[in-house]
């Protein structure tokens, strides 16, 4: 892990990123954000928060100028990110014509790939609520166009989602459509983990057919491991010492936890 180091401007009201849970107090750190980032800036990201902070924050009214000629003019998104790194003078040329490359990249795939793309993104940043609308619209929209393969995939990825939401019931019936869109093992096996997680849920008979002895050996041995793995990471041992202190200290410190997860898992929606 490396340390970037920003200069210092005259910022009283820095940026805020929802999606990302940080405050931007630099044009570094826009620049930044707009480079790591090509899937959450290409949609939503240019508007006028954004140039009320480059012209009032950032001292750049000449920038802010250019970006609400844009917005008036409704012209390419990357246009206007290409802009902004290039006047902030951050990244180098050469990094810039990098960034240039991938946002070709993207721009080529086709409208449900780039959306999905765009769902895997929110899902690897837990907003998973956000990820599985855009999952279901893909569905929605060109659904019977598509390919069993993607199809699979992407009700695969919304019964991961739900998975992590702990919505046990709406991950089952997913990883069921993920199967009858392509027939993969690897559904049934998350399905049957899905048995495990929540007891009250059972397997369609054509599925629990399907699972050999040598399988539920193998699969049973993983979540064993997982489970011990689980055990032994740094929230659990956590949660583990607030039962050693004293009832009142218990009842602050389970308080504090309580309040974090509930914080967390309502970013999750």
């Amino acid at each position: 892990m490396s340390l970037i180091l920003c200069r210092q401007e005259p910022v009283t009201v820095p940026l805020y990123i929802e999606d990302l849970g940080i405050h931007l107090y630099s044009s570094q750190e826009l620049c930044y954000v707009i480079y790591n980032n090509p899937l959450l800036v290409l949609e939503g990201f240019i508007d006028k928060r954004l140039t009320e902070f480059l012209r009032s924050e950032l001292r750049m009214p000449f920038l802010a100028e250019r970006v609400e000629k844009w917005m008036d003019s409704h012209g390419a998104t990357e246009e206007i990110l290409y802009l902004i790194l290039k006047e902030c003078n951050y990244y180098t040329p050469k990094e810039q014509a990098a960034y240039r490359q991938t946002v070709n990249g993207l721009k080529k795939l086709s409208e449900e790939e780039y959306e999905k793309r765009r769902a895997d993104y929110f899902y690897g940043l837990d907003l998973f609520g956000k990820a599985v609308t855009i999952y279901e619209q893909i569905l929605d929209g060109a659904g019977r166009h598509l390919s069993g393969d993607f199809r699979g995939k992407v009700w695969n990825n919304i019964a991961a989602c739900y998975a992590k939401l702990f919505c046990y019931q709406k991950a089952m019936h997913a990883y069921e459509n993920a199967w009858n869109a392509k027939p993969e093992a690897e559904y049934v096996k998350r399905m049957y983990f899905l048995t495990i997680l929540n007891p009250e849920l059972s397997l369609k008979d054509k599925f629990r057919e399907m699972i050999g002895e040598d399988d539920r050996e193998v699969w049973n041995k993983e979540v064993e491991e997982a489970r011990e793995e689980a055990e032994k990471a740094p929230e659990t041992l956590k949660l583990a010492a607030v039962f050693e202190k004293d009832p009142a200290g218990r009842i602050a410190a389970a308080g504090d936890i309580l309040n974090q997860w509930k914080m967390e898992y309502r970013r999750m929606l």
